[in-house]
This record gives structure tokens, sequence and C-alpha cells, in this order.
């Protein structure tokens, strides 16, 4: 029985603390598999930067305004509104260098994607949503990989540092992603990338059906299938606008861990294959570590072994639930108890995120 509760634990703490140490080891034990820069302003390619929207009337002006400063020398920018009720379709209309697309009512993001390219140009498409603003040369730096044949996609680094009042839990797990990104990269190619900061070649982009859930995901799964590489470039940045509260945090959280499930099961031979061992690291036991961490702390509670185990998780756990009540109320709590509540609203929306997944309650209609 104190064997099973080790094994438990160990499970429950190797996706965020043992696999980047692995990543580490093997980074220093083999050459970069990042590709040299192959770019000169005269062979980038033209590129569409396509945005989807709905409901965005808050942030959408601001959105559009950065994406004209872009440093790029051949841009053209694709922003499609999926069935928005509010002003957005107007702030759209007063930006006649923008290609605007209008769809009557929502479909959902595999869509508004389908749409949006039917009307994109690019030979490069970089797929964004209008919370995120990109700083000015970003598009170079993303779209030179991808003038090596083996890179599939690059993604950039999403900061919510800059534009917004994000968590301090939201925060340090965005950049510790970012972190563990660029060491697979480093590795031998990371296996996600962030869905509102990305670019494909278009030849190479397969759409996702009208029911996935995690379009994005899908995508890069759909390139990793075919043995290209997915990389982070450290030096491409984007601020967040939009801010993420609990609930709000809960909700998109829950979003992410049932299509990233949804769209695994597509693709099932990726277990097995050249990025199978990064796939179930980095997404399987990510989910598990909840399911894990479960089940070792009922077994704690039951068995009655290590006490001074089951003391010190159920103070830990009782400071996060409490933060997370005292934030949805409003109220500023330290650091390390914000870090706590975080923990608690990523490993409780692995179980809404599974049953919204099997109960259909889950949809591929998105808020951001």
């Amino acid at each position: 029985m104190q064997l099973l509760i080790w094994l438990l634990l160990f499970f429950a703490v190797y996706p965020y603390a043992f696999y980047p140490l692995i990543l580490k080891l093997i980074s220093l034990l083999r050459a970069s598999c990042v590709p040299k820069d192959l770019y000169s302003e005269e062979n980038l390619p033209k590129a569409t930067l396509l945005i989807t929207a709905y409901n965005e009337e808050e942030f959408l002006e601001a959105k559009i305004q950065n994406s004209l400063k872009l440093d790029y020398p051949d841009l053209e920018i694709v922003v499609v509104s999926d069935g928005s009720t509010d002003r957005t379709n107007e702030i759209l209309a007063s930006f006649p260098e923008v290609k605007s697309v209008i769809l009557p009512k929502r479909s959902g993001k595999p869509t508004a994607l389908k749409a949006g390219l039917e009307v994109a140009g690019g030979e490069i498409i970089c797929l964004s949503d209008v919370s995120a603003l990109y700083e000015e040369n970003c598009l170079k730096l993303l779209v030179a990989p991808l003038l090596s044949p083996e890179v599939g996609a690059t993604g950039g680094v999403l900061s919510f540092r800059k534009h917004n009042a994000a968590t301090p839990g939201e925060v340090t797990y965005s950049s510790y992603e970012s972190k563990l990104r660029a060491l697979e990269t480093e590795a031998l190619g990371t296996i996600v990338l962030p869905g509102t900061f990305y670019a494909v070649r278009r030849r190479d982009m397969v759409l996702p059906p009208e029911d996935i859930i995690a379009d994005d995901f899908y995508v890069t799964c759909s390139l990793l299938e075919r043995g290209l590489k997915l990389i982070q470039v450290d030096k491409a940045m984007a601020f967040e606008q939009a801010s993420h509260d609990t609930s709000g945090e809960f909700i998109r959280k829950s979003r992410i861990i049932a299509g990233g499930m949804q769209t695994l099961a597509r693709f099932p031979k990726l277990l097995f294959g050249k990025w199978g061992f990064f796939l179930v690291s980095h997404k399987v036991l990510r989910w598990g570590a909840a399911l894990f961490g479960g089940m070792h702390y009922l077994l704690l509670a039951f068995s009655g072994l290590c006490p001074w185990l089951f003391a010190a998780e159920s103070v830990l756990l009782l400071l996060g639930i409490i933060s997370t009540f005292l934030d949805l109320a409003g109220v500023k709590t330290p650091k390390i108890m914000a870090l706590l509540r975080h923990f608690v609203v990523v490993n409780a929306a692995v179980y809404w995120g599974i049953i919204g997944l099997f109960s259909g309650r889950q949809t591929v209609k998105w808020q951001r």
C-alpha cells in the first residue's frame, strides 16, 4: 500500500518536476534541433495573419491597429467574425485595409478558419486570436524557420505581464509552459504551440473537422503525424490583452483539456512514434496528474499511512481552496496562495473537461 502511495505521488508530480529535468538533460547531450536563420527580406513569402473573432468589441480595434503596425514585407490581414452579435462587425467595417469575413451565425473555430482560408492569399498562415498583441518583428521571426522543409509550424511566447492584470498563478503557469516548450524545441521539437500565436505553411495546413474543440492542437498533431517539427521561437513575443479571472480560467482550461483529449484520440499512432515520449509526458500524464493525485490523496486519507504527508497536503489543498473562493469574491491573496489556487483550478478543470467531453457539453463554440 505504501509503495502504491509513493508511485501515485511520483506520477502526479512527474510532468511538472521530472519531465523538465529529463528535457534539460537531453538538450545538453545533443545538438540543438532549431534550424539556423535562412531568410533575408527578399525571400520572405507572402503571409496572411488570420484572426478569428466572436463578440470582441472590447479588444478588436486594438488588435487591428497592432496588426497594421507589424514589420513584415508582404502581409495581409484577414478577420473572420463568427456570428458576432456585438459591435465586432461594425468595427471591422471601419478598417477597409483588412479583409473581413462575416459569418451569419456562430458555428465554431473550425468553420471560421475554413472561411478565412478561402480568402487568404498568403503562402504562410499566421493564426491569432484577438486578445494577443504582437511585437512588431514577431512575424519575421516566426516565418524564418518555416523556410526549412523539416519545420511544420512555429509558435511564439505569449506573455501575460504587459497588458493586463493576470493572476500570479496564470502568469507563472504560462511562463512554465513557455520554458517547457523551449526545452522540447531544443531536444527534438515541441509537441504543442499556443493557439493564439502560431504560423504554418498553407500547403501543410490540415483543416480540423467541424466537431474539433482544440483546432490548434489538431493542426499541429497533423503536422507531427507527417514527421514535421514544431518550433517555439523564443524571441517572437506577444502580449495578452484579456484578463482571466478564476471562473474564466477554469472554463478555458476545461475546454483546452477536453479538446486535447478529443484530438489525441484521433492521432493514436503519435503516442507510439517519434514524439510519443513528449506527448505522453507533456499531455497525457499532465491530464493524468489530477487523477493520480486524487487517488494518492484518498489512499493517504483512508490508509492512515504517512500522516505527516497527509497533513501537509491537506494544508496546501485547503489554502488553495480558500484562495479560490477569495479570488472569486475579488479579494487579493499572496502569491503562494495564488499559485495554490491555480493548482486547484487546473486539476479541477481536468475532471470538468473529461465530463464535458464525454457528456457532449463541451462544444466547438469558443469565447476566447
